[in-house]
């Protein structure tokens, strides 16, 4: 199932991981990156596996090296903890250089600290390899590595230029269970000399095994310890969602109740509170009321896949136009403008219409409520036509930056409004949910980053078009 994804653009994510921007331009020029929005470096690209995976064979190694001491690290305690190792093992056998690899699933060194080269040295030498030679060797077999001559091993592919000349060599697979099943790395960890030097013994293999099989222990430790303290943020997390919820239920559910207590309390004491007002208040309550409970009872049974759904295929243009008349005979959206940009020649989708319309009604609700500017709903096909892009803009007072993840979660309100809408806070809970299980996604951003004021907003859809 899709996930609610940051969107980025190209410099924040060159920043980021430390890949320069005309690389990722060239990334999306030649179609292994999918972005939309243009001038090319401000597109704005979806974190996404795809993304993810382009990354790990493009990102450079974070590389933490010292002449004769631990280098300096990140202070968590696993990158601690690898830090050290190297140089303990060159201390424990004497050896001129070691270093310590962390690898991903493709093999390619994601971090590597060493000991005995100062980190411009180590710098220098240029990326390190993809885990296809002597070093790859280790994730193979358990067996540990003993070779008087690396370059007689039969997966040597020698080293780099100004590389130092390294010769015997032991080398040992130093990772935790956990993070092979989590995280699909690997750990290695290798010591050696230089050429002229005596080869190293079996004797002096043990502590390095030794020191491999504390530092698995150490790393599983740690990750335990990690699962742990996770959980526990999470049960504190659900902890305060429910006393949240506890009092919105509270206050939102009592206050259309009472009011309706007070009318039919009027109506006994006062002859002149007429029949006809007594109907109306009871139902102008009853309306509130029904408007807080119908969103739980719909986010208590809204199907989590597509088979959930009663899918056809659906033309963009159709869906949003009758939403747009929905929203114009409501009381939030009479005598409102309500735009479409949708091209009659877009593909169709493949969904259920009734639910993905109330996803264009929940946020176009939305859209009235907090902005009085008109509303414009657009749709495009994504770059690699493989998608539709819709987006609900409004110029009203938008959502701080520091919510835009949370507006998105059940019970959650914008804090920075002070427009007296009732609600539970479920709306957007729910749009993500029907579009996660039509296999795509939404997102928010500002449609007027730079006004302070109202910076407005612009929601996104992004669904997959139909099998042609």
């Amino acid at each position: 199932m899709a996930t609610n994804r940051k969107i980025r653009t190209v410099s924040e994510i060159s920043t980021e991981f430390d890949i320069p921007e005309s690389t990722i331009i060239d990334a999306i020029e030649a179609g292994e990156l999918e972005a939309h929005n243009s001038p090319m470096n401000q597109a704005y690209i979806e974190e996404s596996k795809a993304l993810e995976l382009w990354v790990a064979d493009n990102r450079p190694a974070n590389v933490f090296a010292a002449l004769s001491d631990t280098p300096a690290a990140p202070t968590d305690d696993r990158t601690q903890l690898l830090a050290k190792l190297p140089h303990l093992a060159r201390r424990l056998v004497n050896a001129d250089f070691a270093a310590l690899t962390v690898a991903n699933e493709n093999g390619r060194i994601v971090e590597m600290f060493v000991s005995g080269m100062s980190y411009s040295q180590a710098k220098s030498l240029g990326s390190p390899p993809v885990g296809i030679g002597v070093l790859g060797s280790l994730d193979e077999s358990e067996a540990p590595l003993l070779l008087e001559h690396i370059n007689t091993h039969a997966r040597s592919t020698g080293f780099p230029e100004g590389h130092p000349d390294m010769d015997a060599m032991i080398g040992v697979g130093v990772s935790s269970s956990s993070e092979n099943q989590v995280n699909h790395q690997s750990i290695r960890i290798y010591v050696t000399k230089i050429a002229g030097r005596s080869p190293f013994t079996t004797e002096q293999r043990a502590p390095i095994e030794s020191l491999a099989s504390f530092s698995k222990l150490s790393l599983d430790v740690d990750s335990l310890r990690q699962d742990e303290t996770s959980l526990r943020i999470r049960a504190e997390q659900a902890e305060q969602a429910k006393s949240e919820f506890m009092s919105m239920i509270n206050h939102d559910l009592k206050n259309p109740v009472a009011a309706m207590e007070l009318a039919l309390e009027t109506a006994k004491i006062d002859d002149d509170y007429a029949k006809k007002q007594m109907i109306d208040d009871l139902n102008s309550s009853l309306n509130v009321q029904r408007s807080l409970i119908d969103p739980l009872l719909d986010m208590a049974m809204l199907g989590k896949s597509a088979d959930d759904y009663d899918m056809e295929d659906c033309y963009p243009i159709d869906i949003v136009d009758i939403a747009i008349n929905r929203q114009k005979k409501s009381t939030l959206g009479k005598d409102r403008t309500i735009e479409a940009d949708v091209p009659g020649t877009l593909p169709a989708i493949r969904c259920d219409p009734i639910q993905i319309g109330r996803v264009f009604d929940n946020l176009i609700a939305n859209a009235l409520k907090y902005s009085d500017s008109p509303i414009k709903i657009t749709a495009q096909i994504s770059g690699t036509k493989q998608s539709l892009i819709f987006q609900v803009i409004d110029h009203g007072i938008g959502v701080p930056q520091s919510q835009t993840q949370k507006i998105f979660e059940p019970f959650s309100r914008v804090s920075a409004t002070s427009r007296p809408f009732e609600g539970l806070g479920l709306g957007l809970a729910i749009c993500k949910t029907i579009v996660e299980a039509h296999s795509g996604h939404i997102h928010h951003k500002s449609a007027d980053p730079e006004s302070n004021k109202n910076p407005g907003s612009i929601f996104e859809i992004k669904l997959p078009v139909a099998d042609q």
